[in-house]
């Protein structure tokens, strides 16, 4: 067994060197990327700084215009709204008048026809009710001078008269 025992001595250190060697290829590895991120991470910041920075004063600059602009559609609104008030309450009021002016017209029409009315009844009464008797009593008066005129004329007339129509038929 003693010769053994060098033997794995030898195996060890070539283990341990191979070792070495893995550990020192990985180092080298892990510092050329590290030089490479670097590298990338400083040429990202180079190139997205100025834009960052230009975005920063665009906002800086767009921000008074997108304020004012939020502010102008707000007293806009408002001004519409108290718009809209106004122009409703003078609707309001106008139509509380024009129905005012409706009922007032409707009571004069029904006056002026209530008055229509009653002027037409008096009419009848005190115009048509004298007319009608005195058309009456005419046509009494008529009837009663037909008759007298009948008289006279079928005394007179009863030997020269000729048969009616009347007479003839019978």
């Amino acid at each position: 067994m003693e010769h053994w025992v060098p033997f794995f001595v030898v195996v060890a250190a070539v283990a341990i060197v191979l070792q070495m060697l893995v550990m020192l290829g990985m180092f080298l590895s892990v510092r050329q990327l590290s030089d490479r991120l670097t590298k990338i991470s400083t040429d990202l910041h180079t190139q997205v700084t100025p834009m960052l920075t230009k975005i920063n004063l665009l906002l800086d600059d767009s921000r008074p215009r997108v304020i004012s602009m939020v502010n102008d559609w707000a007293e806009f609104s408002q001004v519409a709204r108290n718009q809209a008030v106004k122009f409703d309450r003078v609707v309001s009021e106008g139509m509380e008048l024009l129905r005012g002016q409706i009922l007032r017209a409707d009571t004069v029409l029904t006056g002026v026809v209530e008055a229509a009315e009653d002027v037409g009844t008096h009419f009848r009464k005190s115009v048509l009710g004298p007319v009608s008797q005195l058309t009456a009593v005419l046509r009494g008066i008529k009837a009663g001078l037909d008759m007298l005129g009948k008289n006279k004329r079928s005394t007179s007339a009863e030997g020269s008269r000729a048969p009616s129509d009347e007479e003839l038929f019978i």
